[in-house]
């Protein structure tokens, strides 16, 4: 079985023009150096998506929504990724070529493969079984749905035996027939008994409604299984397979996404019943989460998808631990422009029965009057804390520091932060300090000595960066003579950015660094932060995996149109991912070229190569100061004034 070169598939990408790619399926004006559209991927009314043609790059500032031409039409078109090379070689009259896959990429894809087919295939049955189910359906009609629904949402029966998926796949004696539904979680395997040749092999689901779990190209990948009657456990979910993982997916959104983007909000609610029963009783734009606790990728989803979230929980405790561990998913993500709400029912009601007994007006009315994000932050803080006394107010804040420092450096943050200030009787300030948001500047020493340090620069990613030069040595009245240093250098803080900067849309620039210049990169951001440091490592380890584009007829190694967007697409699966889109979101609009990156570059390691020599320099000072200086540290001093002179 053959695999699309990497190498084509960079070719491919120079070749085409995500411009033209977008533009058939995206309004874009042309704005400055890029082109702006609205975003297709969640309801906007002000364009926030940006197409470069230099990086061939797109790039929601909304919903965070980024990729190559490639990604594009997956996400809009829905088209496996082979389907989508394929499609886009056609346009620029290429055709794909294949080399050969290994032992182990062709096993791996065959057992994709093998799941997708046997998932599709029980899907197929259960919802056979369900029209020869009297019982099943009278249950479906007694919670008010209807047969449009549950074809909607392909509702199907697990009927109550043991082995009833034999029907569809054969005998579970054979054991590549049962290692496949194994791995698809469909089929369970007892402990062997001593009385037994082979472990007894039966169904996970048995008498239970099935809801089918879709990816967001529509593929099943999973199951849930609701019981009828009385029992435990009331809901089953499919245990986590190569295909299903539930802390990255979502159930209903791929039927609800046109509701989502008609509504414009997304209601989040904790059963697969709520879900088909609220699109039932006009909800269509209900998903819900498998069983587990909302995560980041929810919502980042979610996001994706809209502007809006309401998450719908019940108002007991489980329910309150639900949503706070919703609330710390959301506030990474969280920017400006979006609207989080919590919305708590009563304890004897959930979504659907509250619908059934108040009505949807009642319903619609309660959602726009859910509990915003920032008061039930303030809620969560405060609990249990009594806000009259020292000790209460000095808990809230120590439960608001790891949340605020799970937020960007938005307006929000800002807002909440000082709400809480107000409420403990502090002062924004104070806040700020104890969670480590600001740093205050240390006194300034007078001396007749000023020097000029350089433009700070705050950036909460890569950490605090605003110093005070340190005051150089001063002679005192009547002591000797003595050599008057050079100012002490200041922390390189806007160089550390400016590398990440180049080195983000350049990556080959950074592939070709010396090692002498990889230390001074790596300095200038330990200096910065030890995040700074940390991406600045890895950042230099994603540049070293870049391969070049090989040259024609003896020509060099080149880098094509396209490096930017497979460049993005290879640090998005790194652990500083998020690190990397805010390096990325400040980038988009810069119209630097090549000979402009190289520039740059060999200007930084000169500044940088300098605040080397300068602090050598001083430290030699520190020595002749304290009469410890030698010979030799007198020699390097004279040698270094002159190397500084001349530069």
């Amino acid at each position: 079985m053959a695999l699309i070169p990497q190498s084509f598939i960079a070719d491919l990408l120079n070749r085409i023009d995500i411009v033209d790619v977008v533009g058939q399926h995206v309004k874009l004006k042309k704005a400055g150096a890029n082109y702006q559209g609205l975003c297709p991927f969640h309801q906007e009314k002000s364009p926030s998506f940006s197409v470069s043609p230099t990086k061939q790059f797109y790039h929601c500032f909304g919903c965070g929504a980024h990729g190559s031409a490639i990604s594009f039409m997956m996400e809009y078109a829905g088209l496996g990724y082979v389907d989508t090379i394929e499609e886009l070689a056609r346009s620029a009259g290429l055709t794909v070529p294949r080399e050969e896959r290994t032992a182990n990429d062709v096993a791996r894809l065959q057992q994709t493969m093998a799941l997708s087919e046997v998932m599709s295939s029980a899907a197929d049955w259960y919802r056979q079984q369900l029209k020869q189910a009297p019982r099943a359906v009278e249950y479906l009609k007694g919670r008010g749905l209807t047969g449009e629904i549950a074809k909607r949402y392909s509702l199907g029966y697990a009927p109550d035996g043991w082995q009833g998926l034999e029907a569809v796949f054969g005998t579970y004696a054979n054991d590549e027939i049962a290692k496949t539904l194994l791995e698809g979680g469909l089929l369970i395997q007892g402990e062997q008994t001593d009385n037994q040749q082979t472990a007894r092999r039966y169904d996970r689901f048995r008498d239970r409604i099935m809801f089918p779990i879709r990816n967001p190209k529509g593929q099943v990948i999973g199951f849930g299984g609701r019981i009828l009657d009385q029992g435990e456990p009331k809901y089953l979910n499919s245990p986590e397979t190569p295909l299903f993982s539930k802390g990255n997916t979502l159930y209903g959104l791929f039927e609800a996404r046109q509701a989502i983007r008609a509504q414009e909000y997304v209601l989040v609610c904790e059963g697969y019943m709520d879900v088909v029963a609220l699109a039932q009783l006009g909800f269509p734009n209900a998903v819900a989460t498998l069983g587990t606790a909302c995560t980041a990728n929810h919502v980042r989803m979610l996001l994706r998808q809209t502007d809006r979230i309401v998450f719908s929980f019940d108002g007991d405790a489980a329910g309150q631990r639900a949503a706070q561990r919703a609330l710390e998913a959301c506030l990474p993500l969280m920017s400006d422009d979006k609207e989080i709400r919590f919305l708590f029912l009563p304890t004897e009601h959930d979504p659907d029965s509250y619908v059934r007994a108040y009505g949807a007006p009642a319903f619609e009315k309660v959602i726009k009057e859910a509990m915003s994000l920032s008061s039930f932050f303030f809620k969560i803080v405060s609990q249990e804390h009594e806000l009259t006394t020292p000790e209460g107010r000095a808990h809230t804040h120590h439960a608001a520091k790891p949340l605020l420092l799970s937020m960007p450096p938005i307006a929000l943050r800002t807002q909440i932060l000082r709400e809480v200030a107000i409420r403990t009787n502090s002062t924004p300030a104070e806040l700020e300090s104890f969670c480590g948001l600001t740093v205050a500047p240390a006194p300034v020493q007078s001396n007749a000595y000023v020097s000029h340090p350089q433009r700070s620069n705050t950036n909460p990613h890569f950490g605090n960066t605003n110093r005070t030069p340190g005051a150089p040595w001063q002679s005192a009245k009547g002591a000797a003579k003595r050599v008057q240093p050079i100012a002490p250098p200041q922390a390189p803080t806007d160089l550390a950015e400016q590398l990440l900067r180049v080195l983000i849309q350049f990556p080959h620039l950074g592939k070709s660094l010396d090692a002498n210049k990889r230390t001074l990169a790596l300095k200038a951001s330990k200096l910065r932060s030890e995040k700074a440091f940390a991406l600045m490592q890895d950042l230099l380890a994603q540049c070293d995996l870049v391969e070049l584009i090989p040259g024609e007829a003896g020509k060099p190694p080149s880098v094509g149109a396209g490096s930017f967007a497979l460049f993005q697409e290879q640090l998005s699966r790194s652990e500083f991912a998020p690190l990397y889109e805010v390096l990325r979101k400040r980038v988009m609009g810069s119209d630097l070229d090549l000979e402009g990156a190289m520039a740059d570059l060999e200007g930084s390691f000169k500044k940088l190569e300098l605040t080397d020599l300068k602090q050598e320099m001083t430290d030699i000072t520190q020595k002749i100061s304290g009469g410890t200086a030698t010979d030799q540290d007198r020699a390097r001093y004279r040698e270094l004034g002159e190397r500084l002179k001349f530069n």
